[in-house]
């Protein structure tokens, strides 16, 4: 199953879980019903950290961990730390998550499907196969 899967990132899951954009039900569905849509822990705790209440983060919970789950083992965590040195030396910043995120898509040789710019600056550099399904938009975009 190595090279089916698909990781969502949680920019998708927060589209997802919220409703209203057609295009991230359409692609996140199938891809649920062939068990081919990974999570990690790291999008679960960023995703349950948000929950609204004791029985929203039950359900958000279950459903998450009855998915395929990418593990991180000492491997990831040595990817990661090269991958974040090699990434500011060449004057590449990103978030820590993100990096982690996109270290876990490319051990486990997963499309990353995300709504993140960040992810589009690793692309070339880890050598991560990425989708954005819905373009970033700044915060102050979002507020208008």
């Amino acid at each position: 199953m190595k090279g089916d899967l698909v990781l969502a990132d949680t920019t998708i899951w927060v589209h997802y879980l919220r409703g209203g954009n057609p295009e991230v039900k359409d692609r996140l569905v199938p891809l649920i019903l062939e068990n081919r849509l990974a999570t990690a822990d790291i999008i679960i705790m960023e995703l349950l950290r948000g929950s609204s209440s004791e029985k929203n983060f039950q359900i958000l919970h279950d459903d998450l961990v009855a998915l395929p789950r990418l593990a991180m083992d000492g491997a990831t965590w040595e990817l990661a730390w090269k991958s974040g040195y090699e990434l500011r030396k060449s004057g590449v910043n990103v978030p820590l998550a993100d990096t982690l995120i996109a270290v876990i898509a490319v051990q486990y040789s997963c499309l990353l499907l995300h709504s993140d710019k960040h992810f589009s600056i690793l692309s070339d550099t880890l050598g991560l196969r990425e989708e954005m399904l819905i373009p970033h938009q700044t915060h102050q975009a979002q507020s208008e």
